[in-house]
């Protein structure tokens, strides 16, 4: 799809329901546990919808029979298909939501790019790896580059430590790690057995296990989220 396309459509959103895309170019980061959760956390707060753009399908499983409070639409945005489709859909769903979380495909090139055209925030889950951090240094390039194209309406990105065991060295050094690409970063999301016992019981955080540890990290990274995408 070319670039015009996504920056037309890109004015059919802007104004409408917020837009945060989740996602890095490396899989297993935890990306679809905040979707799900960020989303519900969000929806006390306005409608919302997770867009589930990856074809895995984690997110689309996670609310199949169970009882989120959110409404899960499976639409892959893949490598080689990101068309104005895709687009077209999302400024649909903008014009009905407050927000809009999209769970991204982890890879590279024009999914990213075209998701990040339109998005109002760019979430990006990290786990304190070498391999997580080599990913997180290209999607931040490609934001850059997103950045430059959109001029005045740049996208803010929220670097978030995900599955942050802080009795490693790892885990305990990751913040410190991550302030060195210049961009905001969120608190920790630990790792904890909650957040598996919750997709497999297909509730969010805050039904499965409210008031917890795992609840609290979900609630201050909503808070965060709402307080970022306000001021944009």
């Amino acid at each position: 799809m070319c670039y015009c396309a996504v920056s037309c459509s890109f004015m059919l959103v802007h104004n409408m329901g917020k837009i945060a895309v989740v996602g890095n170019l490396k899989g297993g980061t935890g990306k679809s546990t905040i979707s799900v959760n960020l989303a519900s956390a969000l929806s006390k707060h306005g409608s919302t919808t997770l867009v589930d753009a990856d074809e895995q399908g984690t997110a689309t499983d996670w609310a199949n029979g169970g009882e989120l409070p959110i409404t899960v639409i499976p639409a892959p945005l893949l490598e080689d298909k990101a068309t104005a489709q895709w687009v077209k859909k999302l400024a649909g769903l903008s014009k009905k939501n407050d927000f809009i979380v999209i769970d991204l495909p982890p890879n590279t090139g024009l999914a990213l790019r075209t998701a990040l055209l339109l998005a109002n925030l760019f979430i990006m889950p990290v786990t304190p790896s070498g391999l997580d951090l080599k990913a997180t240094g290209k999607a931040v390039s490609i934001l850059k580059v997103v950045r430059r194209e959109r001029g005045k309406k740049k996208p803010p990105a929220l670097l978030v430590p995900s599955r942050v065991d802080k009795r490693t060295s790892a885990g305990k050094e990751i913040e410190a790690v991550l302030h060195a690409y210049k961009e905001p970063v969120a608190p920790c999301i630990m790792q904890r057995s909650a957040h598996v016992d919750a997709f497999t019981s297909k509730e969010w955080i805050g039904d499965f296990a409210k008031n917890t540890l795992a609840h609290q990290d979900i609630e201050s990274l909503a808070v965060l989220v709402r307080r970022i995408m306000e001021d944009g």
